[in-house]
């Protein structure tokens, strides 16, 4: 059996990490020698013991226990000005090597190796390592993760795929995401009818998950700046998710803490009485935010004290709550090794709507398929020679 898979996207955020983190568990169980996962281009970075690593990498080995390399889990890291700097310097040198050394030595190590690529298929270009070259390079198939819905899923597929053929890279199946459940029958059924007519395998099809989708609190108070009030104020591990914009009454925000439990409130300086209601509320036992986010500018000293006194972590930050409310509606956020519950779930719906076993099968008709093309080759060949004597 070939011994990797690159799992590409259509996109930017368009659930490789989600997919790679649910077939890793999975084909942990199912794969003698177990997995490991490296990506060739990062372009989040994280720090970790005062050293840049490759986010996704990271995240990946942290929240499955698998072995990770700081040099070799993620060998590029595109940080600001390295495109620019590339172009005029050819710095760093020797960087698809360095890819095909990292997968080796991960091969050695392991019975499959899910590499994961970075954006659509051309991303990595600038570099010499877009997706579709590495995947060639390494001589390894490819799985697509592709958004949810119908024209546009089937008109990204049709993008992507010409630029893996024109570098021979063979495509095993896509996987859909991100799929509304009222709609996952109807759309499961057109997709399934137009990719089996392509002969492409549909390995599994996922629903939108709000839940999942959602950014942890610590995500929220991070991407809007927001500082704690209070030294007692951090915001409790794992403790919900999601916020609600509080541009409703008094009346309607509590509503909302009561039906939405577990998000954030965010809600702006200039609506002390939506404050005071929150703490009345929590005083007397009724519905509470896990965090109380001010924007706009710190709450006056009475409030921050009664916060402090029914125990609300507080939080405040400069931006407007219309402009927080923005940032964090537009924006996809990664899960994050410490969100045990939504790496549970991510797992769970993983195992459940993708056909792993399919994907190995296509995995050893793909190695087997390879082998007898570099076969026809070398005899064709051969024979070619033989006739010019």
């Amino acid at each position: 059996m070939n011994r990797g898979i690159y799992i590409a996207g259509a996109g930017k955020d368009a659930g490789k990490t989600t997919l790679c983190l649910g077939l890793a568990e999975v084909f942990n169980k199912l794969v003698e020698g177990g997995v490991s996962f490296f990506k060739p281009l990062g372009q989040k970075i994280t720090v970790v013991d005062g050293e840049s690593v490759g986010q996704d990498a990271w995240f990946i080995s942290k929240a499955l226990g698998l072995s990770f390399s700081r040099m070799e889990s993620t060998p590029l890291l595109a940080s600001r000005g390295a495109a620019e700097r590339y172009v005029r310097t050819g710095e760093p040198r020797g960087m698809r090597d360095a890819v095909k050394r990292s997968f080796k030595n991960y091969q050695k190590n392991s019975g499959l190796v899910l590499v994961e690529g970075t954006g659509h298929p051309g991303v990595g270009s600038v570099f010499d390592l877009g997706n579709a070259r590495v995947a060639s390079g390494l001589g390894i198939p490819v799985v697509l993760v592709l958004d949810g819905g119908v024209g546009s899923t089937i008109d990204s597929f049709c993008l992507c795929q010409a630029l893996f053929k024109t570098h021979g890279v063979p495509l095993l199946g896509v996987v859909i995401n991100r799929v509304l459940p009222a709609k996952m029958e109807a759309v499961a059924a057109v997709l399934r009818k137009w990719f089996g007519g392509q002969g492409i395998p549909v390995f599994g099809i996922l629903p939108f998950e709000e839940r999942i989708a959602r950014p942890s609190i610590a995500t929220i108070t991070r991407e809007i700046g927001a500082s704690p009030l209070f030294s007692s104020a951090a915001a409790p591990a794992g403790g919900g998710s999601g916020f609600i914009a509080a541009f409703d009454s008094s009346e309607e925000v509590l509503r909302k803490l009561e039906s939405e439990a577990g998000k954030a409130l965010l809600v702006s300086h200039t609506r002390p009485e939506v404050m005071d209601a929150v703490i009345v509320s929590r005083l007397s036992g009724g519905p509470c935010p896990p965090v109380m986010v001010v924007c706009g500018g710190a709450p006056d000293h009475r409030r921050q004290a009664a916060c402090g006194a029914a125990e609300i972590p507080l939080y405040f930050t400069e931006s407007s709550l219309e402009g927080s409310a923005l940032k964090l509606s537009r924006n996809l956020f990664k899960t994050e090794p410490d969100e045990n519950d939504k790496i549970a779930s991510i797992i769970e719906m993983v195992t459940r709507q993708v056909d792993a076993e399919a994907i190995l099968r296509a995995l050893e008709g793909a190695g087997g398929s390879s082998r007898r093309t570099a076969r026809k080759g070398i005899i064709g060949f051969l024979q070619r020679l033989f006739r010019r004597d």
